[in-house]
């Protein structure tokens, strides 16, 4: 899935972080689902209901530029008494296209590259 970015960006520019920033926040809705990882390593009930908070974009170098984003995470099963919640940091790298588009690299969440 693609996203055209509604804002013009300069490929290797550092002041895109801000707008960059701005317009992945606008269509958070659109993407927001494919960052949240798998989260049987907390438990296999662990479910996320509310998708996830978008911290910061850092220019990496070039057009590679990485997202910091939290999600939220609980376990509830009555029958054993169990309910927890968490909160979790992650970060994930993609490149800015020519045509204002973003991909992705989704592979250290266990998916394959995409592009959104």
């Amino acid at each position: 899935m693609k996203i055209k970015l509604d804002a013009i960006f300069k490929i290797e520019d550092k002041t895109n972080v801000e707008k960059l920033m701005a317009a992945l926040v606008a269509q958070q809705a659109e993407f927001e689902r494919q960052l949240i990882p798998n989260l049987d390593y907390i438990d296999p009930r662990a479910m996320n209901d509310n998708g996830i908070t978008l911290q910061e974009v850092v220019h990496i170098q070039g057009n590679q530029y990485a997202l910091q984003y939290r999600y939220d995470w609980f376990v509830f099963s009555p029958c054993t008494n169990l309910d927890e919640t968490g909160t979790h940091q992650n970060k994930v790298t993609f490149s800015l296209k020519p045509a204002g588009e973003i991909c992705f690299d989704l592979s250290a969440l266990g998916n394959e590259a995409s592009s959104f």
